[in-house]
């Protein structure tokens, strides 16, 4: 029987890192970032575990959320790979 825990690839536990360290080093809780990026808490969760790939809006929302430009986040990631 096929497992049911979501496969991740190191692209998105790169970008989830980058977003839960810049959570974190802004003194955000999960539910203060949930609250400012519009996003619901588990997706928010998901993306930070590496199970969500974020579509380029949420990406956005997130970016805004963190007040860190889309670029500097993608960056982010890039250097957690």
């Amino acid at each position: 029987m096929a497992s049911r825990t979501p496969k991740t690839k190191p692209s998105h536990k790169a970008l989830g890192a980058a977003v839960k360290a810049a959570r974190v080093e802004k003194g955000l809780t999960q539910a203060e970032f949930a609250k400012k990026s519009g996003l619901h808490p588990s997706y928010l969760s998901g993306v930070e575990n590496g199970q969500r790939n974020p579509s380029l809006t949420a990406l956005s929302q997130i970016a805004l959320a963190l007040r860190l430009k889309l670029s500097e986040l993608v960056a982010r990631a890039e250097q957690q790979r």
